[in-house]
């Protein structure tokens, strides 16, 4: 009986190639830091205390990665485009009202059912302080910050209007969490025109499989992937050369 290939295979066998985002133009290079928020990517608040709240260890393995490997390479990313004189940009995800009115349906009526089984009450709401930034990768003044009240940035914000303005052509993604804000943003761009990178050591997701399924997806379709920051580190130093 004749064995046929995955689809997957498939498609890599034809030569489908993503062109290389091209670094030599400074300011066409944004980073998209992707809601590293007290709310969605710190221990015993907004979200993750939610999730912990109604499942006990759930949420150990999205926190220790987050701590160990995906806040520090955010760090590092940010370094390395601030030292160069590229474009940072900070994405929160949250609503002016407490009622959420500005945000899709699905979206109020999920964090509406999470917030009643966890009895944590404004989870995604600017006015909670937990909508801040976490201090570790806070936007500096003169750094442009874009609040969203969608998963995919394109959907619920200016993002298009200020990357067009900024004459921003290529965006390398970090953030949380990979296979839902990050991935939906980065897809979404894609699509529009925008050269697209996503750097795995800095973004982080609720466990490894969500997180290497939507990374294999992203570099077979939509853009590069680069394992770690520390390999864009030296390619922007011109040390070396990302596939």
């Amino acid at each position: 009986m004749h064995e046929h290939a995955p689809a997957q295979a498939a498609f890599e066998s034809l030569s489908l190639t993503i062109p290389a985002i091209d670094f030599t133009d400074r300011a066409a290079t944004a980073l998209v830091v992707v809601d590293v928020q007290y709310s969605d990517a710190a221990p015993d608040r907004g979200w993750v205390k939610a999730c912990e709240t109604i499942e006990p260890g759930s949420m150990r393995y999205y926190l220790e990665r987050l701590e160990r490997t995906t806040i520090p390479a955010i760090r590092t990313l940010l370094d390395v485009f601030r030292s160069t004189g590229r474009p940072v940009i900070h994405l929160a995800i949250g609503s002016a009202y407490r009622d959420m009115r500005d945000c899709p349906v699905r979206f109020r009526e999920w964090s509406r059912m999470l917030e009643r089984s966890c009895g944590i009450e404004d989870l995604w709401w600017t006015g909670n302080p937990d909508y801040a930034f976490r201090e570790e990768v806070a936007p500096l003044d003169g750094e442009t910050v874009i609040r969203k009240t969608t998963q995919g940035a394109f959907n619920g914000s200016e993002i298009q209007n200020v990357l067009d303005r900024m004459g921003i052509k290529n965006l390398v993604f970090a953030g949380v969490v990979t296979s839902c804000c990050v991935e939906t943003t980065a897809r979404d761009a894609a699509d529009r025109g925008f050269g697209c990178m996503l750097v795995s050591d800095a973004c982080a997701d609720c466990d490894p499989v969500m997180h290497d399924a939507a990374l294999s997806n992203f570099g077979l379709y939509f853009g590069k992937i680069v394992p770690t920051a520390d390999d864009l580190v030296r390619t922007l130093s011109g040390k070396g050369a990302l596939s």
